[in-house]
């Protein structure tokens, strides 16, 4: 099988955070070199992506997204390559779309239909049955502690964690009890657990001083009262002590949940984005959120580097779900060619958030093409 020599390209090294000019060489599915350029020898029959001009990053990786695509969803839920390997991203994971009683259709729903590699999260709640009303974990009978470690453990090799929606809208007042159920449902299976936040009730301080390090507060910058700014505008300590303890925070945009001034006040007190989701879904592919690699951009313009909004959508992702074991997160010569190659566009473009506040920002980040598994994709959806 002929290889492919990405020639020319920046290399983004996610570890040390820096771009180098570097070749590297994809045969067989895996990465089989990394050089310098000009270095690193072609086959008669490999052939040559001119990378130059472009960056060459470890694939991109968006773990909050929802693409359960299941008969029960089709209005909200997305097919995964539509967001996936369509817009430059190598692998997903669908937050907690599926709960216990529809987990066992994700292979088939997802898995077989899609070129996207894609993991999961059980919510501890039943999202998206029908005529159940008043949210996805808000009665007893909507969460089982059972039920959700049994479904885990049947599919260990894609499910990657817990999800719970600790917010009012998804868990009424049973939400503090859901939050703790869905705290034992990650103790029990060994995984972490990532909390949605959102409107109050339950507390966001209760939430936060239920999380262990490695889970992860997804919407951690959204704009509501009661959320990660306090009186003053000034951080929640409870979100200060979180992320000391190893509590990872993530973007997780979607249509009402990314603040640029939260996102820019909790930065300049030192708080930290470890990864950047998107949250999509079909009420927000179109304005809000659009692709992963616009979400990248807004942090850009809130002062990250680029090589910082890589990692936060490479290495960092992947560790916090142990992605790295199936080759995402790095590029190391015999592991899994999963690569993302893009460009940053020195042009201004119109960036909205969750609130309806536009900025422009002057540059933004364009994936070109995706290799999953040494395959190729170019990029054929807006982003």
């Amino acid at each position: 099988m002929p290889g492919t020599l990405i020639h020319g390209g920046m290399l983004v090294d996610v570890e040390r955070r820096a771009s180098t000019a570097t070749d590297l060489l994809i045969r067989d599915g895996v990465i089989a070199d990394i050089g310098e350029p000009g270095a690193v020898p072609m086959g008669s029959d490999d052939e040559r992506y001119d990378a130059t001009g472009m960056f060459v990053a470890p694939g991109f990786v968006d773990i909050h997204t929802h693409v359960f695509d299941h008969g029960l969803f089709r209005t909200t839920r997305l097919a995964a390559d539509r967001v996936g390997v369509e817009q430059g991203v190598a692998c997903l994971v669908d937050a907690g779309s599926a709960g216990a009683v529809t987990i066992d259709a994700f292979p088939r729903v997802v898995h077989q239909s899609q070129a996207t590699p894609v993991f999961a999260l059980v919510n501890i709640g039943s999202p998206g049955l029908p005529n159940l009303g008043g949210g996805h974990s808000s009665r007893p009978e909507l969460v089982s502690l059972e039920a959700t470690v049994r479904a885990i453990e049947r599919h260990r090799g894609w499910v990657r964690g817990v999800k719970v929606q600790a917010s009012a809208s998804h868990t009424g007042d049973f939400g503090m009890t859901a939050v703790r159920l869905a705290r034992k449902a990650a103790e029990l299976t060994g995984l972490p657990l990532m909390a949605h936040i959102g409107n109050a009730p339950p507390v966001l301080d209760d939430v936060l001083d239920l999380l262990r390090p490695g889970d992860i507060v997804t919407h951690a910058y959204h704009g509501k009262v009661g959320g990660a700014l306090t009186f003053g505008d000034r951080v929640l300590p409870a979100l200060h002590a979180a992320v000391e303890r190893g509590v990872v925070i993530d973007i997780g945009h979607g249509r009402s949940s990314f603040s640029f001034a939260t996102c820019e006040r909790a930065l300049a007190e030192g708080l930290p984005v470890h990864t950047i989701s998107t949250d999509i879904h079909r009420g927000n592919l179109d304005r809000h959120v659009v692709s992963l690699a616009r979400t990248m951009s807004k942090l850009m313009l809130l002062g990250l580097t680029l090589e910082e909004v890589v990692a936060a959508v490479t290495i960092e992702p992947a560790r916090a779900l142990r992605l790295d074991a199936d080759g995402f997160g790095r590029l190391d010569v015999s592991q899994p060619a999963h690569v993302t190659v893009f460009r940053v566009r020195e042009e201004p473009i119109a960036l909205e958030d969750s609130e309806g506040e536009v900025r422009t920002a002057p540059r933004w980040i364009d994936p070109q093409s995706v290799f999953v598994r040494g395959e190729r994709y170019d990029r054929t959806a807006a982003v």
